[in-house]
C-alpha cells in the first residue's frame, strides 16, 4: 500500500471529476445547518474555522472552486455554527488512527501505516462497536474510514447529550483502560477488561513484556507461558498466573501497562471533545491520498475502495 501527499493539481481533479455531494452521509445531510465546518486549505491545519452551509449545494460549490487539502465538519450540532454558539448535542465518537496503535505486529513504526496495522484498526474498531451495542445497547453506528484508520460516530440520542466526564466514562469502559477490582466476574466491565487486556497481552513482544514486568526471569516465564496467561486473563483466574511462578508484584505491573496499553487504541480526547471537527466523509485526505468515506460492510471493507482515481492512473 502506498499512501502519499496528493499534489494541488491532483486535488482539485479530484473535485473536479470524482467528489459527489450524493457520498455526504445522510447523518451529516440531515444535520447540515446545524453543523460547524472546518478546512485546511493548503496542508497548514485546518485555520479556516466556523463556516456554515445551509444547503449541499453551498458545500459543493465550495469544494469544487477551494478543492481543499482537507475537509471537516464538527460531530456536535449548533443553533449558530458560525460562532460556534448555542451548543445542542454532539455525536459520540471514537478515533482508531492506524498509525498511532500503541501494539503493532506489523513491524511498522509508530506514525507509520501499512495494510496490516489498518487491518488491526479495522479489528479494534469492530470490537469497539460491538461493545457499544452488546453492553450499551447503542444502535446507530456509523463506520467511516478516515484516511489512515477508523472513525466511529454514534449518533444515538441516549448518548449525544453526554458531557465529557460522562464521555471519559466511556471511554474507559469500552477501551478496557481501568483495572477492574474483581476480574473474576463473567459479565460487564470485567470481562470487557479482560477481553482487551489478552487482546493487548497476545501481542506483545518480549522487550515489551520486559518493559511491563521490569525483571528478564518474569518475562522469560510470561512469554514461554503466554498462552496458558491469556488462558487465564480470559478466565478471570489470574491465580493460575501466580501458580507459573510469577510474583503478584509483576503480575500488577503487566496488568497495570496492559490498562495503558488498552487506552491508547483510540484518541480519548478526541471522545471527551464535545466541540471536536472530524474529516468530512466523501473529502479527501491529502495526505495519504485517500477518500474519507463512509464504511458500511466493515468485515468486507478493504483501503483499496478508497483509493481515488488519480491514484489507480498513476500506478
Amino acid at each position: 500500500m502506498m499512501m502519499r501527499q496528493a499534489t494541488p493539481e491532483e486535488r482539485k481533479k479530484f473535485y473536479a471529476e470524482e467528489w459527489n455531494k450524493r457520498d455526504v452521509p445522510d447523518f451529516i445531510l440531515h444535520t447540515l445547518s446545524l453543523r460547524e465546518f472546518g478546512f485546511d486549505l493548503d496542508g497548514t491545519g485546518p485555520s479556516h474555522r466556523y463556516f456554515q452551509f445551509t444547503t449541499l449545494e453551498q458545500l459543493e460549490d465550495f469544494m469544487r472552486h477551494r478543492a481543499p487539502y482537507s475537509a471537516f465538519a464538527s460531530v456536535a450540532l449548533y443553533e449558530r455554527p458560525s460562532m460556534r454558539e448555542g451548543w445542542q448535542k454532539a455525536e459520540l465518537v471514537f478515533d482508531i488512527d492506524a498509525k498511532d496503535l500503541p501494539v503493532k505486529t506489523c513491524g511498522c513504526p509508530k506514525g507509520q501505516v501499512c495494510e496490516k496495522c489498518l487491518q488491526e484498526a479495522k479489528k479494534v474498531a469492530m470490537e469497539f462497536a460491538e461493545t457499544l451495542r452488546s453492553d450499551l445497547g447503542i444502535r446507530k453506528i456509523n463506520f467511516v474510514y478516515s484516511g489512515r484508520g477508523f472513525h466511529i460516530r454514534v449518533n444515538d440520542e441516549a448518548v449525544m447529550g453526554l458531557e465529557q466526564n460522562e464521555r471519559g466514562q466511556l471511554v474507559n469502559y469500552i477501551t478496557g483502560a481501568v483495572i477492574p477490582s474483581d476480574l473474576t466476574m463473567a459479565l460487564g466491565y470485567s470481562k470487557i477488561f479482560r477481553e482487551r487486556a489478552a487482546r493487548t497481552l497476545e501481542n506483545l513482544d518480549e522487550g515489551a513484556i520486559l518493559n511491563a514486568v521490569k525483571a528478564k526471569q518474569v518475562a522469560a516465564r510470561l512469554v514461554a507461558e503466554k498462552n496458558n496467561v491469556l488462558a487465564a486473563i480470559r478466565s478471570g483466574r489470574m491465580e493460575q498466573i501466580s501458580g507459573k511462578g510469577i510474583g503478584q508484584t509483576s503480575i500488577s505491573r503487566l496488568m497495570e501497562t496492559l490498562a495503558r496499553l488498552n487506552s491508547e487504541f483510540t484518541d480519548g480526547k478526541v471522545t471527551i471533545d464535545t466541540k471536536r471537527i472530524l474529516r468530512l466523509p466523501s473529502s479527501l485526505h491529502s495526505g495519504a491520498s485517500m477518500r474519507c468515506m463512509v464504511v458500511k460492510d466493515m468485515e468486507k471493507f478493504s483501503p483499496d475502495e478508497a483509493v481515488p482515481k488519480f491514484v489507480r492512473e498513476g500506478r
